[in-house]
């Protein structure tokens, strides 16, 4: 999403734009933490900040705290039942939670840009062959530089680390991808698909590289507005697009921002949410190829568009309307498949989304071919024309600006509030 800050006038000593991890369009944000200091540093900004405790439209479930007190924490992963890793944006840390406890020094701190969405902005876990464990990391490096002051070198990055006796070790770089001009559009939502490999998506950095890379004679695809497809030893997987430079990484292109991959574990197809200039959110079915249509289309193509303008690498890429696109900015971060019926069977398998600007979270049947939502009344057009449409769709609310969800081992929905500094877990009413 953007994170378009409603800046205040005046600036107070060095300005940490806060990441709004998932503010959308142009730059629409949302933000603001507990924590008093970072949010001092931070003025006039956009993502839900209420106060209060999360609301679940389902009477049967309820909402518990796993942990508070954390700086911006942008993504959750798990090691085992609760043992959580959690980035925390601007420090450039990832700390390890076990049993709600925060220990007072992170696994890991490393020297990151902070300004609005770069940061420490995605990871995710892997256990390899030798029953070690891979931590992948995807952040905005600055090197070249003492302290995180968004001065130096900026790249936004991928590592993979070892967990080694409770410290993240041998870090290994896996992807280089630019980071400017930035400050916004970074993407970063690591996710590891069925076949091992990973999924990075990084948006267009600010710039307007995915229209010249998506127009007609433009040029070639340069490492951003897209979802890049690498090994877990960072190797080009077979390519779809191109066969050399960057274009031979890309699974997907023409995204203009995006905070939330998953796969839908019946049918393997890969889904994600993607952020307008102020409009136009969208969640889209990504099949390999696909074209978001960025910058030319957001939301659902004009009936007149002449297609011949996008590029399609020879008939390779293949551009898709969206399965749903909200008009007014919501700004959608995570996409999460529930794989597990720990909240119920009514809710196995289905499709849940956050966003950051209202807090909330919305739950999607599929289709029988699942290449498709169910939506009911006046979304069966596909596009959320007022907010009053999003009742029968709302899961549920006041969570705060919310950044990532996950599934835990123990089956239920874990949410984390990027305003709040909380991770929710979400359980059936009757648990103690």
């Amino acid at each position: 999403m953007d994170i378009n800050f409603k800046i205040s006038s005046i600036f107070v000593g060095v300005l940490i734009l806060l990441f709004c991890l998932i503010l959308s369009f142009a730059g629409n944000g949302n933000g603001q933490t507990s924590n008093s200091t970072t949010a001092k540093e931070i003025p006039g900004s956009l993502f839900d900040r209420s106060e209060g405790i999360p609301l679940l439209v389902d009477p049967k479930l309820k909402v518990e705290v796993v942990a508070k007190g954390l700086d911006f924490p942008t993504t959750i992963a798990f090691l085992g039942n609760n043992d959580i890793l959690v980035l925390e944006k601007s420090k450039g840390t990832v700390t390890r939670i076990t049993n709600g406890i925060i220990p007072p020094e992170p696994l890991l701190r490393v020297n990151v840009a902070s300004q609005v969405e770069r940061g420490m902005l995605g990871i995710a876990v892997s256990k390899n062959d030798n029953s070690s464990t891979y931590v992948f990391l995807y952040f905005t490096e600055v090197t070249n530089s003492t302290k995180n002051d968004n001065k130096g070198v900026l790249s936004n990055r991928v590592y993979r680390y070892e967990l080694v006796d409770n410290k993240l070790v041998n870090p290994k770089l896996l992807l280089d991808l630019p980071a400017t001009p930035g400050p916004r559009h970074n993407g970063g939502a690591i996710t590891i698909g069925n076949d091992s490999n990973l999924y990075v998506p990084i948006g267009d950095v600010d710039g307007h590289a995915t229209e010249v890379q998506n127009i007609v004679d433009g040029d070639p695809p340069d490492g951003t507005g897209g979802i890049i497809r690498i090994t877990q030893d960072g190797l080009p997987a077979p390519s779809i697009i191109g066969d050399s430079g960057p274009a031979k990484k890309y699974y997907a292109y023409g995204i203009r921002n995006s905070f939330g991959l998953d796969f839908d574990p019946l049918s393997g197809k890969l889904w994600d949410t993607e952020n307008g200039a102020g409009f136009s959110d969208e969640i889209n079915l990504v099949e390999p190829g696909f074209n978001s249509g960025w910058l030319k289309i957001q939301g659902k193509a004009p009936p007149d568009f002449d297609y011949s303008q996008l590029v399609n690498f020879g008939g390779k890429g293949k551009y898709r309307d969206p399965e749903l696109t909200w008009v007014d900015t919501v700004g959608p971060t995570k996409i999460k498949f529930l794989t597990s019926d720990k909240l119920g069977k009514e809710y196995e398998n289905d499709m849940f989304v956050s966003d950051v600007h209202h807090g909330r979270i919305y739950h999607f049947d599929l289709n029988e071919h699942r290449d498709g939502l169910i939506l009911p009344g006046t979304l069966a057009d596909k596009v959320v024309d007022t907010d009053a449409e999003t009742n029968e769709i709302i899961f549920g609310s006041n969570f705060g600006g919310i950044s990532d969800m996950a599934v835990g081992p123990d089956g239920y929905l874990y949410v984390a509030s990027l305003a709040r500094g909380t991770i929710y877990r979400v359980v059936p009413a009757g648990d103690q």
